[in-house]
Order: C-alpha cells, then structure tokens, then sequence
C-alpha cells in the first residue's frame, strides 16, 4: 500500500494542474492498484517542470539506476512522459492528469492488473468527483471538428479542417479509445464504434511516446483520414484539442461512452465540449420528418416536431455527423452569426482554465519555485 501521505502528496501535486485531479476514495484506490509505492513516492516529487533521472535520484537519496527503473515503469503506464534533446539527455515530465494520466489508465490493457477493477474504479470517480474538475471552466479543454464529406455554406472553409490537420501532421498513431475500452470493460461494448484502434494522436512528441511505450501504432496520413471518414459513417463526433495552433488528438466521440460528451447528454453543460463556427440548418421543405437525423445524434440536439426535424441550437455542435443520414437532402450547416472563440496555443488555453478556476496564482508560483530550483 501507498503511504498515505505520500498519495495525499502525488494527488495534490496532479491536482495542481488547471485540469486537476480532485481527491476522492476512488482515486486513492486506483493509485493504489495502478501504482506501486516507489512509483508513487517517485511521481508525487516531479517538479513543475522537465527533470533529469540524475536530479530525480538526488532529491530521493536513491541509487540512479533504482530511479532510471521505475521512470521506465512509469512511462509504459504514462504516469509520465520521456523525451530526448539534441545532446542525448533523456528528459521526464510528469503526465498531465487530463487528457493524459486517466486515460492512459484504460487506453492499452496493463498486464498482472484487475483491469475491469480500475475501469469501475474510473467510471465511479468520473461521475463523483471528475466531471466538475473537467468542465469547472468556461473555456473548455475540446472543440468538434466538422466531419467529412459534409456540405457547408461558407465562403472561408476551402478544406475540412480535421484532413487539414492529418495531412499537415502527416498523419500519426492511432490507439485505443479510453472511453469505449472502459464500457468494453465493465461488460457494456459499444454499440455504436469499435474501441480499437480509433482514436489519433497528431502532435510529433505525442505519436513518439506513444508509440514508443507501445500505447499506439503509427498510421500514414492516407490511412487516418480513411478511418475518421469511416467512423463519421457511423455517426460519430470528431473532436479535437481546443486551440487553433497545431492540436495535437483527434478523438472520435459516440454519445453513450464518451466522457466529453457525457459534459452534454449526462450534466446538461452546453459548452462542455465547444461548437465549430457552424450550426445544423434544415430545409423544412425537403424534409419529411422521418427521424434519421435526431436517431444518430450523439447529443440529442435534433428532435422531430410537427413531422419536420428541429434543431436544439445551445446544444449543436455543428459537427454535421447527422447530415449523411438525411435521405431528403434536407440538412446542411452554416456559419454561425458569432462564431466561438478559440485559445490560439495549449498553453493559453490552459491558462485560461486556471484562471477560471481560480488556480492561476498558485501555478505561476509553483511553476516560479521549479524554474529557481
């Protein structure tokens, strides 16, 4: 077992971040499971910045090589990140808390763990403690992307964004969904999309780890876009980082496991996940009513009323998933008269959140006190 002082440390330091990670007896069960008690003494002294094997080994009074170790441990549960500079010094940082450290949990299956345990454990705490830490803020942590192949009205949009992205990444790995694995695991599979393999990681150092630490598999460009037009057939909800400047995932989200979109379906919050500059129009003259549209909506913002399909515009996403289920030709998108703004960088973005939440002022301290040593 963990000591005690050591998770309430290792979880006030993971909450620290400005998507924190609050403490509640389903956390500490899980750190207890997923984390033996050097790993967690290890990760509860990360400072808020990049650190060396050699400096972490210096603050534990352990031997190097006892440190070396259990970093190698902990990236291959993706407690924490590797990467390497020019000079060859390997460099650590600790994984976020979202979206990072939970879904790492889930994402690929850790052998010798009660893995059905830890995916109970992570459903409970999300809908206990969770769901108010990830969408505490005004600004949240993810936008939809219009899908593919979907008519819009616009005078801008010359491409998809979500193919801009792909090809501009020249494509990435794709790994396994931590929402639909979890359902999967608890003995409710999705019904909507497989679990495997569909969700992408487009930012360099995040496909390096990743791929690295056998969390996913490289795909080329051709191949992503393949798999999300596929999974827009489905229905689904494309969903990135929301920032205008090199996302760095592409999720592909259904309604009944996706934690994000729990954010609309389960908690009622609007801006749980932000709209693309496009809302759903619909043609009430070619429209018949039929339904298809509101049946494959992921967030229930389309109903039928008056035999013609009305849309729920707090709740539209303008994802345009619906539109290629309209046999009628009837629906489409266009632009919205104010369009939602997006944090330009992840870094904005995040300081955003934490000033929402009102954690602006200790971060900057502690991120201070870790550059002065």
């Amino acid at each position: 077992m963990i000591d005690p002082q050591v998770l309430i440390k290792l979880i006030d330091r993971l909450n620290a971040y400005p998507v924190g990670l609050p403490d509640a007896p389903e956390i500490r069960e899980f750190l207890n499971l997923f984390l033996t008690p050097d790993e967690a003494r290890l990760a509860s002294i990360f400072p808020f910045k990049e650190v060396t094997a050699r400096e972490l080994a210096a603050k534990t009074g352990w031997a190097l090589e006892k440190v070396e170790a259990l970093l190698e441990g902990l990236a291959g549960k993706g407690t924490v990140f590797d990467y390497r500079v020019d000079e060859g010094a390997v460099y650590w940082l600790l994984t976020p808390s979202v979206v990072g450290f939970i879904e790492f949990s889930l994402m690929k299956l850790h052998a010798g763990m009660p893995m059905e345990k830890i995916a109970a454990l992570m459903e409970a705490y999300e809908r206990s403690s969770l769901y108010a830490e990830v969408f505490g803020s005004r600004t949240p942590i993810s936008r939809a992307l219009v899908g593919l192949d979907v008519p819009v009205s616009s005078q801008i949009m010359t491409a998809p964004e979500i193919e801009r992205l792909i090809m501009k990444a020249g494509g990435g790995t794709a790994q396994d969904c931590y929402c639909r694995q979890k359902k999967h695991l608890l003995g409710k599979p999705c019904k909507v999309a497989p679990h495997v393999g569909t969700c992408f990681t487009i930012s360099k150092s995040g496909c390096s780890f990743l791929e690295r630490r056998g969390f996913g598999v490289r795909i080329s460009a051709e191949e992503m876009i393949r798999r999300v037009r596929a999974l827009g057939k489905l229905g689904l909800i494309h969903v990135t980082d929301n920032i205008r400047n090199s996302p760095s995932f592409i999720c592909n989200c259904c309604g009944c496991c996706c934690g994000l979109l729990s954010g609309i379906n389960e908690k009622h919050i609007p801006h749980a996940v932000l709209p693309t500059g496009y809302i759903l129009a619909v043609d009430r003259e070619l429209c018949s009513g039929c339904g298809a549209c509101a049946a494959k909506c992921q967030i229930k913002a389309l109903t039928v009323s008056g035999s013609k399909a009305v849309v729920d515009a707090t709740n539209c996403l303008g994802c345009g998933a619906c539109v290629k289920f309209c046999a009628k030709k009837a629906l489409s998108l266009v632009e919205r008269a104010s369009p939602p703004g997006i944090p330009a960088t992840e870094t904005l973005k995040y300081l955003k959140i934490a000033w929402e939440k009102g954690k602006l002022g200790r971060m900057l301290l502690k991120l201070a006190r870790a550059r002065l040593g």
